[in-house]
């Protein structure tokens, strides 16, 4: 689990340092929240980065460099009550913040708070509070643009950043139409992935995956070969025993747009992904593999 960590640290949290992008300080950041028996979901532009169906006392961190662009961004954090018919009570929190860390800084320990936003769902005609601004942090938060939607459980918190920022994937793809030929194209690129995962054809796995792979690489400043190793399915397909692939799914899937309509993915029930395998071991136990897809030059590419 330790090394797992680690590399999940390594991987998605380090900043991408181009040329282009000279500076004294490129700073890395991550997504800090916390919630008080809701369930929640947290996104950043519409790309969803967390998602937990059950009341959760958790105090949770994941890195957002690789979705962090130059200018405006915006997070999406949502929360509500299990079931989600009952009303929020008095002492409902949601805690949202934005940590800034420098390249060789452990984020755990190290990283500073450029923001911090409070909203209490329960308290009558409360609304979304800045707590605290780190004015000298490369991100500040757009404050009169900060919301909750009651009716969708949703606080939306825009922030501006500062940092010059490479161009990524989920900003380059065309914008898609949300339409069912999009969803019928998406679904056979799904189709296909699934016929390689029955194969257990990692190579070609990790060859579609392969714009993921180059971005993740150049931001962790790690070879190509390193990242790929990692990413690899293998575990799944050398522990046939354990893990056994679901069939796809013969419903029509539901179409989600992210990023401006230019990242998408598919779902079945819920936020369930419709490529998955079922840890024979344990029941109801299910690991899925989640993909986010661009659309360039009438290709689907596999994002993030």
């Amino acid at each position: 689990m330790k090394k797992w960590v680690a590399y999940f640290w390594i991987i998605a949290l380090t900043l991408i340092s181009a040329p282009a992008m000279a500076q004294e300080t490129e700073y890395q950041f991550g997504v800090r929240w916390s919630v008080n028996g809701l369930a929640s979901s947290v996104d950043i532009q519409d790309v969803m980065l967390d998602f937990k169906g059950v009341p959760s006392e958790q105090n949770t961190m994941l890195p957002i460099t690789q979705y962090v662009r130059n200018g405006r961004n915006a997070l999406q954090f949502y929360a509500w009550p299990v079931p989600s018919a009952e009303p929020f009570e008095e002492q409902h929190e949601l805690r949202l913040s934005v940590e800034y860390w420098e390249p060789d800084e452990n984020p755990n320990i190290d990283a500073k708070t450029a923001f911090e936003v409070v909203m209490m769902p329960g308290v009558k005609d409360a609304k979304p509070e800045i707590v605290s601004i780190d004015q000298a942090a490369p991100v500040q938060p757009r404050e009169s643009d900060i919301s909750w939607d009651q009716d969708y459980f949703k606080l939306t918190v825009p922030f501006n950043n500062r940092q010059p920022m490479p161009t990524w994937c989920w900003e380059e793809g065309d914008v898609l139409n949300d339409n069912d030929a999009t969803r019928a194209s998406l679904t056979r690129e799904y189709r296909r992935l699934h016929t390689l995962f029955a194969a257990g054809d990692n190579d070609a796995l990790l060859a579609a995956a392969s714009t993921r792979t180059t971005e993740l690489a150049l931001a962790s400043g790690t070879p190509e070969d390193y990242v790929r190793d990692r990413f690899s399915y293998n575990l799944y397909f050398d522990n046939p025993d354990l893990y056994q692939l679901d069939d796809f799914p013969e419903e029509p899937m539901t179409l989600n747009l992210g990023a401006d309509n230019r990242v998408a993915w598919l779902t079945t029930k819920g936020v369930s992904e419709p490529i998955r395998f079922n840890n024979v071991s344990q029941e109801g136990r299910a690991s899925y593999v989640s993909l986010y897809f661009i659309r360039r030059d009438g290709q689907w590419e596999i994002c993030r």
